[in-house]
């Protein structure tokens, strides 16, 4: 059938009036401004009253309604981001922007969203956006203070927050913000002023308080330091970082045990921080609790186990318990870590340097120069390492040259029976303990005890008669030899150091010492043994009796230097290590 023309029009026109009764579904409707008003204020009102999902729905049907409502698409995506949608909150943001592109603040909401997720340098931009969109407001101008501080530009946050306080003197964070740049700067005498400004307009600010005492430790002034952070635990007995501080500042105050009891606090708090292992094992060292600080170095190892400064650390609390062996292994694992670090290498070579294993010593100290050539006690030590080593030549080089003392082959005389020739045995110099290195070992570390001079090697026996042949006695254990002389009784004092018996050695180098006390290598050996059984104090007393007898016993200064800096007094040994260079004719410390 055909359809006519007036047909056809008649279903056109039908078709036009039905698209206009009903449009099409996704037609844009017109803005009904009055409706997203009032959806946005429902918003506001739920976020006031911590409702914020239900504030989202109201933005949500503020935007609907009217799409270009800039402050709806702002606000639901402030609280898009404080419920952790950062993609719907950044989508939100920029749908502000766009809507509105000369909108001040606008960029400031999208400012303070990337400050908040860590993007300063696009934080940045958005404020300053702001900000030459005249929006120069005290907050302003201190948020983009603290993003200039996130990126270490501290001469332009310094100037924001100055900018900041200009506008609002009233304001303590600015004072906060631009004392932390200052302080950055090195700047501490003007950073404590800040900060002064910062707690006099907000008394209870504990932040600023951590802040001042950190720029009173920048000049030393820990005094002043420690009732700031007595304060800021006081305000805030949970803030990690207060405890951590002032566990550093009580140990620059000598206050060990204080310290002991923050560190101890901290990991309380945090048990994951490696670093507070690390502060409190170095603290227990100082006191003696060699066990205690070797098991908080393990924990480290565990928590941060590609740090080859842990393992260099733990290495020390081994050696100081003996465990020599495993110390050299955690020193090999650092180097394995980080073979590029002369720190891996210098401990090691300082490890076989004070077990006298010249040779080794020398290598690691070597590549230590190499990878960190102006460290001058790496070089110090190296030095001496080299000159032990070239003493170890030169001895072995003069024992081929010397001539055979043993058994003497003699061409048997024509009128003599064939009788073997035993010639009369021939004492052999008493074995001695080492000499104690001349770098001031770190608390971890020991010195070793002196070496007596080598004995010449004896003439050769008058031949009597041939006697019948007589077997050679064995000798008899040193603890077994009698024992008469100030001689014997320091042979085994000597001995009995040689096997690490430092407790068993005091009495015989004692009766040594009443027999002839005269001797200064034997108040050195004396004081030796004091000084491994960890009495600094009479091992000093017998350091300065050694010197005394002989002011120029370069070995003697060294020792005490080692028992003065375990004992604390840092200045003194540092003046006998000076002494002992002196007389071995280093070169001076730089």
């Amino acid at each position: 059938m055909r359809t006519s023309a007036s047909q056809l029009a008649r279903l056109a026109l039908l078709l036009a009036l039905a698209g206009w009764l009903f449009p099409a579904a996704g037609a844009d409707a017109k803005p009904d401004k009055k409706k997203s008003q009032a959806a946005l204020q429902r918003g506001k009102k739920a976020d006031d009253a911590g409702k914020r999902d239900e504030a989202i729905a109201a933005y949500s049907e503020a935007v609907q309604a009217d799409p270009s409502n800039t402050e709806a698409w702002r606000a639901r995506g402030r609280d898009y981001q404080a419920a952790g949608e950062r993609q719907k909150a950044q989508a939100d943001l920029d749908q502000a922007i766009e809507t509105q592109p000369g909108g001040a603040e606008n960029y400031l909401a999208r400012a303070d969203f990337f400050a908040a997720i860590g993007q300063a340098e696009r934080a940045i931009h958005d404020y300053t956006l702001a900000i030459n969109l005249k929006l120069e407001r005290t907050e302003v101008y201190t948020a983009r203070g603290k993003a200039y501080l996130e990126v270490r530009q501290f001469e332009k946050a310094e100037e924001d927050f100055t900018q900041a306080i200009i506008l609002r003197l009233d304001n303590a964070e600015p004072y906060l913000g631009r004392g932390i740049a200052r302080a950055e700067q090195r700047k501490y005498r003007d950073a404590v002023e800040d900060f002064d400004s910062c707690i006099a307009r907000k008394p209870d600010h504990e932040v600023c308080r951590v802040e001042r005492a950190l720029a009173f430790t920048g000049v030393n002034d820990f005094t002043h330091a420690l009732p700031d952070l007595d304060e800021a635990l006081k305000l805030n007995p949970e803030d990690l970082r207060a405890w951590r501080v002032r566990g550093a500042v009580r140990e620059r105050l000598n206050d060990d045990q204080g310290a002991v009891v923050d560190y101890t606090e901290c990991l309380k708090r945090d048990p994951k921080d490696p670093r507070i292992y690390m502060a409190r094992a170095a603290v227990y060292v100082r006191l003696k609790m060699y066990s205690e600080s070797l098991e908080d170095r393990q924990q480290a190892v565990q928590l941060d186990p590609k740090n080859p400064e842990v393992y260099v650390a733990r290495g020390g609390s081994y050696h100081l318990l003996g465990q020599h062996d495993k110390g050299i292994e955690d020193r090999t694992r650092a180097i394995g870590l980080s073979p590029s670090s002369p720190l891996g290498w210098t401990a090691r070579g300082d490890a076989y340097f004070l077990l006298e294993r010249w040779d080794e010593a020398l290598s690691d100290l070597d590549q230590a120069v190499k990878l960190d050539p102006k460290n001058t006690e790496t070089r110090q030590l190296r030095a001496l390492a080299q000159t032990h080593v070239d003493e170890k030549i030169k001895e072995a080089r003069a024992k081929e040259l010397a001539p055979e003392t043993g058994n003497v082959k003699l061409p048997v005389p024509a009128d003599a029976p064939a009788t073997p020739v035993t010639p009369d045995p021939q004492p052999q110099p008493p074995p001695v303990a080492a000499p104690a290195p001349d770098k001031v070992p770190a608390p971890d570390k020991v010195p070793a005890p002196d070496k007596a001079p080598v004995a010449a090697a004896p003439k050769l026996p008058k031949l009597p008669a041939p006697p019948k042949p007589v077997a050679t006695p064995a000798l008899a254990p040193p603890t077994a030899k009698p024992v008469t002389t100030a001689a014997d009784y320091v042979q085994q004092g000597r001995t009995l150091i040689q096997g690490e018996h430092f407790a068993q050695a005091i009495e015989p180098l004692t009766q040594a010492l009443k027999l002839d006390p005269f001797q200064a290598t034997t108040f050195n050996a004396r004081g030796y043994a004091y000084f491994r059984l960890k009495k600094f104090p009479q091992a000093i007393a017998d350091f300065d009796q050694a010197i005394k007898l002989n002011p120029m016993y370069a070995n003697a200064y060294t020792n005490r230097s080692s028992a003065k800096r375990a004992a604390g007094d840092k200045a003194g040994a540092d003046a006998d290590q000076a002494k002992a260079r002196e007389f071995l004719k280093l070169p001076a410390k730089q």
